[in-house]
C-alpha cells in the first residue's frame, strides 16, 4: 500500500468548544407557576416565563480528532477522544489557552461525517506548540 504523506493535513477538521448557559426569566422568578425550581416543567407559553438555553462559544478552531477508547458498560457506550489543535494566541500575539477552556465545557466537531460531541475532561499545552484536549462522549 502507498501512502501519500503530502496529502495529509495536520489539522483536518473543525471543532467548537462551548458551554451552555440558562438565561433566567425576565421577572427573575426561579420557581415556576407549578412550584418547580427553575420552572423546568412549566407548560406556560408566555415568553417572560420561559428559560432560554444559549450556547456561548469559547473557541472555534481547526483540529485533529482521534478516537482514544470505547467502554461498554450496562448498555451505555462511552467514547473517549483526543483533540489536538493549534495553541490560540491573545491580542498581543502570545500563545495562551483562553479563559473558559476548562474541564466541564462541551466540544462539538465532525470527522468523516461522524459527529463527535462530548464533555472536556482536560486541556493541556503540548511541547509541539499546540494544545490537547481530552473529551468523553456518551451514547446509549
Amino acid at each position: 500500500m502507498y501512502t501519500d504523506r503530502s496529502a495529509l493535513k495536520e489539522y483536518a477538521y473543525n471543532g467548537v468548544f462551548y458551554r451552555k448557559e440558562l438565561t433566567p426569566k425576565e421577572d427573575g422568578d426561579l420557581i415556576g407557576d407549578d412550584g418547580d425550581l427553575l420552572g423546568d416543567t412549566d407548560n406556560s407559553t408566555s415568553s417572560d416565563t420561559i428559560d432560554e438555553e444559549t450556547e456561548v462559544t469559547i473557541l472555534e478552531t481547526e483540529c485533529d480528532i482521534q478516537e482514544t477508547n470505547k467502554l461498554f458498560n450496562s448498555g451505555v457506550v462511552t467514547m473517549g477522544y483526543t483533540i489536538y489543535f493549534p495553541n490560540p494566541t491573545d491580542e498581543e500575539g502570545k500563545e495562551k489557552i483562553p479563559e473558559g477552556l476548562t474541564p466541564g465545557i462541551r466540544f462539538r466537531g465532525e470527522m468523516y461525517g461522524m459527529a463527535v460531541d462530548g464533555m472536556v475532561i482536560g486541556v493541556y499545552p503540548t511541547q509541539m506548540r499546540g494544545c490537547v484536549a481530552y473529551i468523553k462522549g456518551t451514547d446509549i
